[in-house]
């Protein structure tokens, strides 16, 4: 009975489930309701429970299913939020270019001890030039050129040190 397809699909559903509480994205939930899923028309279909190749295109159907229909409406449910955290932004550093940056070509720059790739729509920079961060795109920073003077140093030169 424990080892049974239908309480191994459950068991497998309700641990995807709980994963999605530890991983984010909001799609491994749609896995574990497909195992769900799965495993409860193991028990109502006579013969099924035996066929494992059609138990895993079930899961595969049902869990491409719930995520197409419902996971646009279930995200606005369980929306995240963050209390009593100040939210860190990087708009208005000024970082050193440590690879050529132009219209066309994405170049790297040196924030926080490592390197981000940067952009910049409008303008070029050579290494060495120092640039203020003005958006961040996931891991991208767009960025322009310095606009107050004393941004020209790094945050280590201006005496903001750690401690």
């Amino acid at each position: 009975m424990f080892l049974s397809p239908p309480f191994l699909w459950s068991l497998l559903g309700l641990l995807l489930i709980t994963a999605e509480m530890f991983i984010p994205g909001f799609v491994i939930f749609f896995f574990g309701s497909g195992a769900i899923i799965t495993g409860f028309l193991s028990v109502l279909i006579p013969g099924l429970s035996s066929n494992f190749a059609l138990q895993g295109i079930i899961w595969i159907l049902s869990s491409v299913f719930t995520f197409g229909f419902f996971r646009k409406k279930f995200t606005k449910i369980f929306r995240g939020t963050i209390l009593n955290k100040e939210i860190e932004t990087d708009l208005g550093c000024t970082v050193k270019v440590i690879e050529a940056i132009t219209p066309e070509k994405p170049g790297r720059v040196r924030y926080q001890g490592t390197s981000w790739k940067a952009i910049s729509y409008t303008e070029s920079f050579e290494p060495g030039s120092m640039v203020d961060i003005i958006k961040e795109e996931s891991l991208t920073f767009i960025v322009s050129s310095t606009i107050f003077e004393d941004n020209n140093k790094l945050p280590e030169e201006k005496g903001e040190k750690d401690g």
